[in-house]
């Protein structure tokens, strides 16, 4: 009882670090991924010259020294200090406006983090597959090792030909290879989300990424469609340009308004001192020429942009979800297929007692493999394919 004890603390103590399920392997992902933490401080850095650019313009100091050119005690002292301000009601545009870019920005992370997690769930799905295959070409292998055996045996009794062992071992000798295949693209996965993590071991356990979450197609594909345009993050992106878009109009329409300047005064002349206030008016004549045409072009170009990508989404929706229709229906037929197949074990006895050649059982196990494999190919290319409906989620 006690050595059972101690057995069970030391697996528990060796896979506490261990990641047991895909969410764990993305949410390490979200943390560590290099791409994403440089955009999170390019977003911060954006903010901040947002911020910087409705401040007020520096103030201004000047001096100025006069002469004579007869008489070196006639002299001029004229120092000024002096504050430009725009019209206060941009400051308040200005401050909408900048609000507005400080969420589009949040949105540009949105989408790249929603790209690089996307990613790594197909290298997590990828490596689901992976891990079947293996596992059904180790069935595979094992009954290719079990026959060849018995054919060897055979062989030296006389009970067998060399040309039915040559057969079986050219079988064995094509399976191993497949599987060293199925093992080099699943360490080449698994590097992939190594480097996806910033380099960070994932520290998957042994039981980790070997079934696929239950997520059944929905119903309604214009449920799908409504909850897939409002939440997708690049449509979201848009819809904050075109708003954004919308207050740079009314901004620069507000930039024929006057800027504004006050200032304090002193000057010296002739042994008297004097002080006062100035005030200065900008009018903007022609610095304000054709911005609100710009503006209003690059709200339209916006707009544009906005309802091509929203066809797109739509489009890119409407074909995922009938490949994914399409790939479930033939899972389903594969699974009645696979209850109506004969037993392999079955085919060997039958073999091995003679009843059926070999050539007979190599095909009838090859149709079986075949269908196995091809079934575990709609299964990774169905899930794929329900990954990039519910992306949103992610």
């Amino acid at each position: 009882m006690r050595n059972s004890f101690l057995c069970l603390f030391v697996f528990a103590v060796a896979n506490m670090g261990a990641q047991n399920n895909m969410a764990d392997i993305l949410a390490s992902i979200e943390t560590n991924n290099p791409e994403l933490k440089a955009g999170a401080q390019i977003v911060l850095s954006q903010k901040a010259e947002v911020s910087s650019q409705n401040s007020l313009e520096d103030p201004r100091f000047e001096f100025g020294h006069l002469w004579g050119a007869d008489n070196t005690k006639d002299r001029k002292y004229d120092i000024s200090v002096s504050q430009s301000f725009d019209f206060p009601s941009l400051y308040v545009q200005r401050n909408e406006i900048g609000n507005l870019k400080r969420t589009l920005y949040d949105g540009q992370q949105a989408v790249l983090r929603q790209q690089i997690l996307l990613q790594a769930k197909e290298l997590c799905l990828q490596v689901i597959y992976l891990n079947r295959c293996i596992r059904l070409g180790n069935e595979r292998q094992a009954a290719a090792d079990e026959l060849v055996k018995l054919y060897r045996e055979r062989l030296t009794s006389g009970d067998a030909n060399i040309l039915d062992v040559n057969k079986i071992e050219i079988e064995q000798l094509n399976i191993t290879t497949s599987n060293i295949q199925r093992r080099n693209e699943l360490a080449a996965c698994l590097a992939q989300l190594q480097a996806l993590n910033g380099g960070e071991p994932l520290n998957l356990a042994e039981s980790a990424l070997t079934e696929y979450s239950d997520r059944e197609l929905p119903a309604s594909f214009d449920d799908l469609k409504e909850q897939a345009l409002q939440s997708d993050p690049e449509l979201q992106m848009l819809r904050q340009e075109n708003q954004i878009a919308g207050k740079e109009v009314s901004l620069n329409r507000a930039g024929w308004l006057p800027k504004f300047e006050l200032g304090y005064r002193h000057a010296y002349e002739l042994g008297e001192r004097f002080n006062g206030l100035s005030v200065g008016v900008s009018i903007p004549l022609f610095a304000n020429r054709k911005k609100v045409k710009i503006a209003k072009a690059q709200s339209l170009n916006i707009d544009l942009q906005r309802a091509n990508t929203s066809v797109q989404v739509e489009s890119e929706l409407t074909q995922l979800y009938r490949e994914a229709h399409t790939l479930r229906t033939s899972m389903e037929e594969y699974e009645k297929t696979f209850q109506a197949q004969q037993d392999l074990s079955l085919l060997k006895q039958a073999l091995t007692g003679g009843q059926i050649s070999m050539i007979e059982y190599f095909v009838e196990v090859s149709v079986v493999y075949q269908s196995k494999q091809n079934y575990l190919q709609l299964e990774n290319q169905y899930q794929k394919a329900m990954a990039k409906i519910y992306k949103n989620k992610l």
